[in-house]
């Protein structure tokens, strides 16, 4: 399996444990309003050992094997990713992953084409919904 295929299942992941444990929320740019109306602490463990850790615009999620699933948040509230998010995914489960930041922008531009993956700014990618 490619880096970009391995970090789309690892958020679908992360996304599952959030809406298990908080049915309530829509998404996973809800849990950083909730942050920013002080109902969340900047870090913590969500459930399931799902570890979370807000910064800027974002959050880092820690699952319980250690794989590290970084989102960016939109105004929109948008999810995003990019091409440094997965490969720092990659490095938290593999030694050395396998391609180029570049050649993975260009995988997700390839996932773009086949309509699996939005590119709502140069560079930043999101699950086509």
């Amino acid at each position: 399996m490619n880096e970009v295929e391995a970090y789309l299942q690892a958020l679908s992941r992360v996304r599952g444990t959030v809406q298990r444990c908080h049915p309530g929320v829509g998404g996973l740019a809800d849990l950083l309003r909730q942050y920013r109306s002080r109902a969340m602490e900047k870090a913590g463990t969500i459930c399931e050992g799902l570890e979370y850790n807000f910064h800027g615009s974002g959050c880092l999620f820690i699952e319980a094997d250690g794989a590290e699933v970084d989102v960016e948040f939109l105004v929109e509230g948008l999810e995003v990713f990019d091409s440094w998010r997965v490969k720092r995914f990659s490095m938290s489960v593999e030694k050395e992953p396998s391609r180029s930041l570049e050649e993975l922008a260009e995988v997700c531009r390839s996932l773009v084409s086949q309509g699996r993956l939005t590119e709502p700014r140069s560079g930043w990618f999101s699950i086509a919904t």
